[in-house]
């Protein structure tokens, strides 16, 4: 069964047909740190490592310059977790708003060229010591 629409799919295709590089698309699941019960509509408990995997994989299959790489891990962590190009990481179930990120992500990974402007590349060369960037999103 299909994660994705004909629609949806087709789009991410049209968005991926223009990948100048392969990506790697790494997924890690296992046991979740801090379980939390989602629940779908009718209520049924979704498994997101599950359903991660199968969103990913089939993804993944829309293009042949996306390459998945799946590591299964027996100890606990922040799971699943979705690793796109040099270190974009996703942690949690990307449907939604965030499936456009991830489908965008991809696509900036892949491009011929920076996505920055030259001052932007510029102001961020000036900076002396490693950076890390957590941007935390909500379902709504």
């Amino acid at each position: 069964m299909s994660l994705l629409g004909e629609r949806e799919r087709d789009a991410v295709a049209s968005v991926w047909e223009h990948l100048a590089h392969d990506v790697g698309v790494r997924l890690d699941v296992g046991p979740v740190a801090t379980p939390v019960a989602l629940l779908a509509a009718g209520g049924r408990e979704i498994d997101t490592n599950a359903e991660a995997r199968a969103l990913v994989e089939e993804l993944c299959a829309l293009s042949d310059r996306v390459t998945l790489e799946l590591f299964e891990h027996q100890e606990a962590g922040a799971y699943p977790s979705l690793t796109v190009g040099a270190g974009l990481r996703y942690v949690g179930l990307p449907w939604g708003y965030e499936l456009a990120s991830v489908v965008q992500a991809v696509a900036v990974a892949g491009a011929d060229g920076p996505a920055l402007s030259e001052p932007s590349l510029e102001r961020l060369g000036a900076i002396e010591r490693p950076v890390s960037i957590d941007v935390f999103v909500t379902p709504t």
